[in-house]
């Protein structure tokens, strides 16, 4: 009973006799005890724990160490002093991956199914002094002969399959490395007569961008009925402005089981708006609801938001956000597999850099991450979408369907307060849309997971404040120049307005890839995939077809020239194809995202900065093609001949909200040493625009490449854009 003094070191600060005041909670985060749970028999919440070993919580168990496919039972204890008669007592699970079957003090109370949702447990009548708090949690390995990989029964998308995984997408060893475990923060809540569980916030325009109104949404719990005073407020968070705030009295049904929700409209006539990054300041709300009655405080909940309108125009004209059109130069993002490893702290690293590399958006890729990272989207302005955990294929029944519809809307509710999302995306390559599949799968048909792809677009057009795009297909993924076609498909018209795909794969620096590869199995006897030596670097992601049968690259004789030429071809491409389907803005292009940002783990795949954080040559590529005012390149062909003559437009592509007058275009041809073409000419820069400038005939002379600069001059001279592009030159 040693351990039955104190709440997993979480409650060290409450007094020992007095009854705690409410609201009150507390984190129940530190060393729990756990055990193998695949044995059916084993009832992991009675009996004693003393041989168990410690796991930190909140942690995902292979990140804490801990390599298990399954169930795993969690174990602590906790004490506190007896609460008041009318105190409702919650537990609070952030998130748990993927079922979880919770027992209190010998008494089950509740099982739940999803990685990323939070859940309230209303434990009140089983509270006693000295608790003893027991969850199975089980992350199931789907079955590789009849489940996995197109039937899956999880809602975990790129948790559980995906190209960037331990083991890569297809192999046996795809469900390496499971994501399982109490992965979120756990808490108790202690309220008086009623529990606010969860704080929906949505904005409403129907009186125009200068006189918002707050639309709040509470979903509360109470045992009886109750008379009190909801207090909605909204002050500002990130900056100096006005603070809002209404009082409503009601009076709140008791809700038995099921908890209720209550809505009540918030007027901020002339708030302050949130604008992403590069169009204004990110101006957030704290919002802050209260219960009341004469006694003092119910219970309380708070989350911040911020007010923004999003409109996908028709036509291919745009997305809109608070009435200014804005272009969206995204990128893919996973931070990892395992999102306890995540923190406030690493996701600002990241996003840094995605700033940095001048994109404004990211696209969360198949899955649902922890709340740091929207916390800190919403701060920098950084535009979201969001997917849901779909990726592939799934099972085609009805109640899966249910589910995932079910769980898409939990998403929507639980996250849907961050202004930063902007579009809720739904399955990713769903497999009727995927005819690859067919070749692959002897049980692929062309309506496979039709339904549910619908059902999950539908729940998530329920909110009506973004963009909903029913589901990523595969024809918005432009992967010529890896999986099919060459650098010039890229050159090509858009046949989409939306391209939610695009890249390469390359190699990290020397001092990241010895992190990853044995040193053993550097240098496999040739570049056919069949030599036993790629079987690491395959576990690893990489794909040595698409790299010397796609592509066509030559490791070269060193590792350091492998490196180099896979590195400058994925610079080559994600710049050819940002710039020109930027050149393509709304005809018909009006949202672009490179796959992907960074390299999840120890890991050779597509990511243009490695997983230590490192930029490869395509990070800076693309910093270049995603200037948010570019003097755009068009080469016309890749690769040109020797002595033949051709042409190279000159573009200025200008994303920003503002135009330029008096500026100049500059430019220079070079070959080796020579100087083919110079020139300049007098512009103004319209705001949101793009437009060819100038066409300038070349003839290269020899088989060096060709290096083509192009700048922006202000009116008082100084660059304030600049680009440059290298073109190969063929014999006649």
């Amino acid at each position: 009973m040693k351990r039955l003094i104190l709440l997993a070191s979480a409650l060290l600060a409450l007094p020992v006799l007095a009854a705690p005041p409410v609201p009150v909670s507390w984190s129940l985060a530190g060393q729990w005890r756990a055990h193998d749970g695949n044995d059916p028999a084993f009832e992991g919440w009675r009996g004693t724990d003393a041989n168990w070993r410690k796991l930190r919580v909140p942690a995902n168990w292979y990140s804490a160490g801990w390599d298990h496919q399954g169930a795993l039972w969690y174990r602590t204890e906790f004490s506190l002093p007896q609460p008041a008669a009318d105190t409702l007592a919650t537990l609070e699970f952030d998130g748990v991956d993927y079922f979880a079957d919770v027992w209190l003090n010998g008494k089950r109370q509740a099982k739940h199914e999803g990685y990323f949702q939070r859940f309230a447990i209303d434990i009140t009548g089983d509270l006693t002094r000295y608790n003893r708090l027991a969850v199975r949690v089980d992350s199931p390995f789907e079955d590789p002969k009849t489940i996995w990989p197109l039937h899956k029964k999880q809602v975990k998308g790129i948790l559980n399959q995906h190209d960037s995984r331990p083991g890569g997408a297809w192999s046996p060893q795809g469900q390496d490395a499971n994501s399982g475990g109490i992965w979120a923060p756990v808490r108790l809540r202690l309220s008086r007569a009623v529990a606010i569980d969860n704080l929906i916030l949505r904005p409403d325009w129907s009186q125009g961008l200068d006189k918002p109104t707050l639309s709040a949404e509470l979903v509360y719990r109470a045992p009886a009925d109750v008379q009190t005073t909801l207090t909605l407020t909204a002050a500002p968070d990130n900056f100096t402005g006005t603070r809002y705030q209404q009082a409503f009295p009601m009076s709140l049904k008791a809700t038995g089981d099921t908890p209720q929700r209550i809505a009540v409209s918030l007027p901020m006539p002339d708030a302050k708006l949130w604008w992403p990054v590069g169009y204004g300041f990110p101006h957030l709300y704290q919002v802050t609801a209260t219960l009341r009655d004469d006694a003092g405080v119910l219970d309380r909940r708070r989350s911040r938001t911020g007010l923004r309108q999003v409109i996908e125009q028709p036509d291919n004209k745009g997305w809109t956000v608070n009435g200014t059109r804005v272009f969206i130069r995204g990128t893919n993002y996973i931070g990892s597999p395992w999102l306890s490893t995540m923190t406030a702290r690493r996701y600002a690293r990241d996003f840094a850099l995605v700033e940095k590399m001048n994109a404004n958006a990211i696209r969360v890729h198949g899955h649902v991450a922890n709340r740091s990272l929207y916390q800190q989207a919403d701060e920098r302005g950084l535009m979201i979408w969001q997917d849901v955990p779909l990726q592939w294929g799934y099972d085609d029944s009805d109640a899966f369907a249910d589910n995932a519809a079910r769980q898409s809307r939990e998403m929507v509710a639980q996250f849907g307060n961050s202004p930063s999302i902007v579009v809720w995306g739904g399955q990713n390559e769903p497999p009727f849309n995927s005819p690859w599949m067919e070749k692959r799968f002897p049980d692929w048909h062309k309506d496979l997971n039709r339904v549910l792809m619908q059902r999950v677009a539908d729940a998530l057009a329920e909110d009506k404040t973004r963009i909903v795009h029913a589901y990523s297909a595969v024809e918005e993924h432009y992967w010529a120049g890896w999986y099919f076609g060459t650098l010039q498909n890229l050159l090509e018209p858009a046949k989409t307005a939306i391209i939610t795909e695009f890249g390469a794969q390359a190699l990290p620096k020397l001092s990241t890839l010895k992190t990853i590869i044995p040193r053993k199995d550097w240098w496999p006897a040739s570049t056919e995939p069949g030599d036993p030596k790629w079987t690491s670097w395959k576990y690893h992601n990489f794909q040595p077809i698409q790299t010397f049968k796609n592509a066509g690259l030559s490791r070269g004789d060193s590792m350091a020239s492998f490196i180099h030429n896979t590195q400058q071809y994925q610079a080559d491409l994600v710049a050819l194809a940002a710039e020109s389907y930027r050149r393509q803005r709304y005809q018909p292009v009006t949202a672009l995202f490179q796959f992907m940002f960074v390299e999840t783990w120890p890991s050779i795949n597509w990511g243009v900065v490695d997983y230590l954080r490192q930029p490869k040559a395509g990070y800076y590529a693309l910093q270049r093609a995603y200037q948010p005012l570019l003097p755009s390149i068009d080469p016309v062909n890749v690769q040109w001949k020797a002595d033949q003559p051709g042409q190279i437009h000159l573009w200025i592509v200008n994303d920003q909200p503002s135009g330029l007058s008096g500026a100049r275009l500059a430019w220079r041809v070079k070959q080796g040493g020579k100087l083919l073409e110079q020139g300049e000419q007098p512009v103004t820069i319209p705001a949101d625009s793009g437009n060819k400038i100038v066409s300038l005939p070349v003839t290269p002379t020899g088989t060096q490449p060709l290096q083509v600069e192009s700048r922006i001059l202000n009116a008082g001279g100084k660059t304030v854009a600049d680009n440059r592009l290298r073109i190969d030159v063929l014999p006649r």
